[in-house]
């Protein structure tokens, strides 16, 4: 008998391994981290993985050279009691080269065939794979084209990979947005992920990639607190390098929307919708705050508000990330340095801290 993907109800908390497999690789997690994150409450990991970074290139075939590597993190996280998302995430010049040219696009599908065969002995119900993260396909035809495409994904995976649960998304960057115009697909075995992170000012503030960005000024902003009501109590500030109107109509929006979690709610009500319309499963495959120069309490109060929310429609969630410039533990960086331990306001936030002390409670006993 196929599962579907009602079956796979394991994955409602998890975090994302990032960097671990990607062209910005850090030190892999070691067997302790990973038995720490499982014993904290998290039930899954997200391995983003870069194909590039693991050896494939359309012009040398499907093979990827760093199957191993791949493998071998997959098995240290299973072994931890961790099921895992196995995330194809290429980066923005691999995403592009994929939507504007068929060498890429049909040398992604044959590699994807090669990585499915190399799984395909995995338990079905521990191991699922994210197709393409974040597909971008902006444009009036990129919803038609985006569907066609990862009709395709699925088709050529599902050759290999009959049972396994698949994860596919909206166009439009893996948004909600994006999500709510896909016609679901014809397989029952499917989950519909979504990333989350807005608002960008409050979210990605200072963010040294998004100082250029056309869409947000967020990266020109400092010390924006949530709910909206505290920024009012204490004024962000900016750096003075974008120009001042249109930050200043950013941190307006923000202000007037009232960004807290009834604003969230209801700018999910048409996922919402959607799902129930359908009766597909979703995830939350990414959401999280910058770390550096936000105000804890706030950052906190974000997560734990968009968590509440997911579990609230029955949504499943994987945290964005565990250590690095988003993440939850006491050491978090991108510069490579010892991770340290996850943060106790942080399994607050996640739901987790009655489950880590029941843990706890569990083993001294079983001593």
């Amino acid at each position: 008998m196929v599962a579907t993907a009602a079956d796979a109800q394991s994955l409602q908390r998890g975090i994302n391994l990032s960097r671990w497999l990607e062209a910005s690789g850090g030190p892999p997690l070691t067997a302790q981290e990973l038995r720490r994150l499982h014993e904290a409450g998290f039930d899954h990991v997200r391995l983003p993985v870069d194909p590039v970074a693991l050896g494939w290139s359309p012009q040398h075939g499907p093979q990827l050279s760093g199957l191993a590597r791949l493998r071998g993190a997959v098995d240290a996280a299973l072994e931890a009691r961790l099921d895992v998302i196995v995330d194809l995430h290429p980066n923005e010049q691999t995403k592009q080269a994929i939507e504007a040219e068929a060498q890429w696009s049909d040398g992604y599908i044959a590699m994807w065939r090669v990585l499915a065969g190399e799984f395909k002995r995995t338990p079905t119900k521990r191991v699922v794979f994210e197709l393409f993260n974040e597909p971008g396909y902006y444009g009036i035809a990129g919803g038609y084209l985006w569907s066609r495409y990862q009709r395709r994904l699925v088709g050529a995976v599902r050759e290999v990979l009959p049972a396994h649960a698949l994860i596919v998304s909206g166009r439009k960057g893996g948004s909600l947005e994006g999500l709510v115009e896909l016609d679901p697909l014809d397989d029952p075995n499917l989950i519909y992920s979504f990333h989350y992170y807005l608002p960008y000012i409050f979210t990605h503030q200072g963010a040294s990639w998004m100082q250029g960005d056309r869409w947000t000024t967020a990266g020109h902003w400092r010390d924006v607190r949530y709910p909206a009501l505290q920024a009012r109590l204490k004024l962000p500030r900016s750096d003075g390098k974008v120009a001042a109107e249109r930050a200043t109509d950013e941190l307006a929006e923000y202000f007037q929307s009232g960004w807290n979690r009834r604003r969230i709610a209801a700018q999910w009500q048409p996922l919402t919708a959607w799902a129930r319309e359908h009766g597909v499963r979703v995830h939350c495959g990414e959401f999280g705050v910058i770390r550096d120069g936000v105000d804890p309490v706030s950052r906190y109060a974000w997560i734990g508000d968009v968590r509440a929310l997911a579990e609230r429609n029955g949504w499943g969630w994987s945290l964005w990330n565990y250590a690095d410039d988003f993440g939850i533990a006491s050491g978090s960086n991108t510069e490579g340095r010892e991770r340290g331990e996850l943060e106790a306001p942080a399994l607050r936030a996640l739901g987790l801290s009655r489950l880590e002390q029941g843990r706890l409670e569990q083993g001294r006993r079983a001593r």
